[in-house]
């Protein structure tokens, strides 16, 4: 049996009367059904219908990738999205054996690893700016998912980030772009996928991935059981999965979905490096061996459950008009030992006199060096998080001889929940060596019982736009108009409640001189939650003001083939009022303050798809130019922000050794990061660093049903670089690895 492309009839949604909420989602006029192969380009000539959502399928599921799902383009070709977007295809993550995030998007150039070490999980930035945990996270485009884990990728049939201000769209993030997780739907037919996978360091596990349409309702069904082992002494664990997305379609014009994830991991984390801000000297990398936990902790198991339900619903009123509902829940819980060295065993509250403390304590030759303390927390993280997301919106075009207008007028709410961990100073286990660590005792410490959670309320009402002449010039506008609330109850003693009701704009441009080529140009406006001032500083978790931002990008897409896509981007981002720390010449203690000013500014491009029949590559390259400044701090003018990589790109690609068999395939990569500076005092930097794969499949035939055996090295050359930079901590790379799976479709 082979799978073809499935024309999933949106993404569906509804909503009855019982339900909590309404949403956004799209519909079709027709069951899913699948296309020939050999049809599948001349069935894409042009785009799909703005309410067809393509879920599965050979456009979509190959390198080259074409739509995308997120923001208010609704299923939109890439070239007439004018923003910059990245699509990372189950193709992709299959070839390359991506586990988590950070796997697949090392494949978009300007993303990187921030403040958390890799083998627990990720945190990112785009462009130097950091995602948001809260709300920069999605689900089928719609559902704000909570990210303080490893996010499964097993269930996802794609990976999108879409680069830029989203907040007009989405309400309050931050302008680095949205990562959107697109759920596996049903197949057209019955469907059974197994593997059995495993790596070099005692890895394994298995995959169930189930899917059928019977006459009206559709299904799909994953579910994971494996066990994790890094290769870092100690840090291992397991993982589970178990998730469906069901498809109903009782009539014509009316499609119902339900999506359920329900994931569960535990592992220990290993210890981060803690570094004061301003120091001039980092752990030297030459002196470290990646396959040892610097803490020598056994016992500080980082584990976090996570549940997200989506309901959506699509009535399909008239021809060309829609009204589309959805509503979510994502709630995570999290038990963290979050533990960190400090060489010097340096305190939280630095002064220059302790900077110079743990600049001579990492020098070799120093008495000291090599030496420090484990730290973490006396009240472990104990934490609980909850956001609820559900809205409504009518959809339609308006045709009037060569001009076509396409509305969205749509209405949100996210209410997010955020029991956060206790401001509670940290405990020093002193006696260790990050040379040769020792194995630390269980201390047996309390564990807290989570703060009053802080409560978001961000409710928007928004209307988008886009009038198009022949398909050659779309002139594109947007509003949203805000009404946000923050009780600040982080901190009870530092509670700073803020409620902002701003108005934000969008416009843009696109030209089309050919079907395949696009121009354009993009000005967005946006508004964030500002940071939380951190456990490191005087004024720990004070609440700052939102942050204000505007986007300008110019572009140029290109499209020779409907299986290449190429895209260029100048982009200009500037934000206002951004959290910093800094040494607070009152007191000679570091201080948070909500008062910079950063400006990102940069190239980019891309290559993906098919250059030649049988070699399918994806090409990134980012140049960027960040810099932080405050009128009041003349130290900081101009410094470059902390855990922001000027220079970023990668290579993959896949051959289909066709001349001796189409059943072989050879795959290779390389990825980059640059220099990164470790603060805003821009004291010191890491070493900028390349890794590189291999890897290759084998297709067997057996008894009419496809074999696929495949095998990757990651980091093949154990190159050891700083794969984590920010918030004042430095992570490890992990050692290299060799992956391998077995998996049987039929």
């Amino acid at each position: 049996m082979k799978l073809s492309r499935v024309l999933l009839l949106g993404t569906s949604v509804l909503v009855s009367g019982a339900m909590p909420g309404l949403a956004h989602a799209q519909s079709a006029d027709a069951p899913p059904q699948a296309a020939p192969a050999d049809q599948s380009a001349s069935a894409d000539k042009d785009s799909p219908p703005a309410e067809d959502i393509i879920v599965t399928g050979e456009r979509n599921n190959q390198f080259g990738t074409d739509t995308a799902q997120s923001g208010s383009f609704r299923n939109a070709k890439i070239l007439d999205i004018p923003m910059t977007v990245s699509v990372i295809p189950d193709a992709l993550l299959k070839s390359q054996q991506a586990v988590d995030l950070i796997d697949a998007v090392r494949n978009t150039a300007g993303v990187s690893s921030s403040g958390v070490g890799p083998a627990s999980y990720n945190n990112i930035t785009i462009r130097g700016i950091t995602v948001d945990t809260r709300s920069s996270y999605k689900l089928d485009g719609t559902l704000n998912i909570l990210s303080s884990t490893a996010f499964p990728l097993e269930d996802k049939d794609r990976v999108e980030i879409l680069k830029g201000a989203s907040a007009i769209y989405y309400g309050f993030s931050p302008p680095s772009g949205i990562v959107n997780f697109v759920m596996k739907r049903a197949t057209p037919e019955l469907y059974v996928g197994l593997r059995a996978f495993g790596d070099s360091n005692g890895g394994y596990g298995g995959h169930l991935d189930l899917g059928d349409t019977v006459g009206i309702f559709g299904f799909r069904i994953n579910a994971v059981a494996a066990r994790q082992d890094t290769g870092i002494t100690f840090a291992k664990g397991d993982r589970y999965l178990a998730s469906g997305t069901f498809d109903l379609k009782p009539t014509s014009n009316l499609t119902l979905s339900a999506d359920v994830e329900w994931f569960k991991r535990g592992i220990v984390e290993p210890a981060t490096f803690i570094i004061p801000n301003g120091a001039t000297k980092l752990p030297p990398l030459a002196y470290l061996d990646p396959s040892k936990n610097i803490g020598g902790l056994a016992w500080d198991t980082n584990r976090t459950e996570e549940l997200n339900m989506l309901f959506k619903g699509v009535w399909k009123v008239a021809k060309d008009w829609d009204v589309t509902a959805y509503w979510g829940r994502s709630h995570l819980t999290r038990l963290r030992y979050n533990p960190g060295f400090v060489p010097g065993n340096v305190t939280l509250l630095q002064t220059p006199a302790q900077i110079a403390t743990y600049n001579a304590a990492v020098t070799p030759g120093s008495p000291t060096f090599g030496a420090g303390a484990v730290r973490f927390g006396t009240n472990i993280q104990n934490a609980g998080y909850e956001n609820i997301s559900y809205a409504v919106e009518v959809h339609g075009k308006i045709t009037t001889g060569d001009i076509t207008n396409s509305i969205l007028l749509g209405a949100s709410r996210s209410l997010r929940s955020l029991g956060g961990s206790p401001a509670t100073p940290r405990t020093l286990i002193t006696g260790d060596n990050f040379l040769n660590p020792i194995i630390v005792p269980n201390p047996y410490a309390l564990v807290a019982k989570p703060p009053i959670p802080s409560t978001i309320d961000d409710k928007g009402l928004y209307a988008f736009d886009d009038l198009s002449f022949k398909n050659i010039i779309h002139l594109t506008g947007g509003v949203r108009v805000t009404d946000y609330t923050n009780d600040g109850s982080t901190n009870l003693n530092t509670k700073q409640p803020y409620n902002v009701k701003p108005t934000a704009w969008s416009g843009g441009v696109i030209v089309k001189p050919m079907e395949w080529a696009s121009l354009y140009g993009t000005y967005i406006q946006g508004l964030e939650e500002n940071a939380i001032a951190s456990n490191n500083v005087d004024n720990a978790q004070s609440v700052f003001p939102p942050i204000s931002s505007t986007l300008y990008e110019a572009g140029l897409k290109l499209q020779p083939r409907k299986n290449l896509l190429i895209q260029l981007a100048y982009f200009d981002i500037k934000r206002e009022g951004a959290y910093n720390e800094r040494i607070d010449p009152a007191t000679n203690l570091l201080h948070g303050f909500g008062d910079a000013t950063q400006t990102y500014r940069g190239f980019e491009g891309s290559v993906s798809g098919y250059v030649i029949k049988d070699l399918a590559i994806n090409a990134t390259l980012m140049l960027l130019k960040a810099r932080t400044f405050q009128a009041a701090n003349a130290a900081s003018l101009h410094t470059i922000p902390g855990g922001t990589p000027d220079v970023s790109w990668s290579l993959s690609g896949e051959y289909t050794l066709s001349w001796l068999t189409p059943s072989l395939k050879v795959s290779a990569g390389a990825f980059h990061t640059g220099k990164q500076a470790v603060d805003d005092t821009n004291k010191a930097f890491t070493d900028p660093y390349t890794t590189f794969d291999i890897g290759a499949s084998y297709e067997f035939n057996l008894g009419g049903h496809k074999l696929v055996a495949r095998v990757n090295g990651q980091n093949i050359t154990n190159k050891r670089y700083w794969a984590a930079v920010g918030g004042g901590t430095l992570a490890e790379s992990l050692p290299s690895t060799v992956k391998f799976s077995l998996a049987f479709n039929y």
